[in-house]
């Protein structure tokens, strides 16, 4: 199996939490790994190997836990084939222009 898969975050706070700043919390964390990433509208996709794409998941959770935040929700998404998978292999036939 090749090790390029492709990991969906999508965190989320409890209740009357401020859910933009968890969230962007959960990014930044994303954003600091260094392996490629996808922000979109219910979640942010991860490239790399999968021990890799699973520890940033669960440093993004993580650290949603300051500021007096006591709930959250992470729902993780694998996406992984035999030859390799990944973001562009994916979505490229529909960001093609027409």
């Amino acid at each position: 199996m090749s090790n390029s898969v492709i990991v969906d975050i999508e965190v989320l706070p409890g209740t009357g939490e401020d859910a933009y700043s968890v969230v962007e919390r959960a990014i930044g964390v994303i954003e600091a790994s260094g392996l490629r990433y996808e922000v979109g509208p219910m979640g942010t996709t991860v490239e790399g190997d999968l021990d890799s794409c699973l520890e940033v998941a669960k440093a993004a959770h993580r650290a949603c836990f300051v500021d007096g935040v006591d709930r959250v929700v992470s729902i993780i998404k694998i996406g992984e084939s035999r030859g390799g998978t990944t973001i562009d292999g994916l979505v490229s036939k529909f960001r093609e222009e027409g």
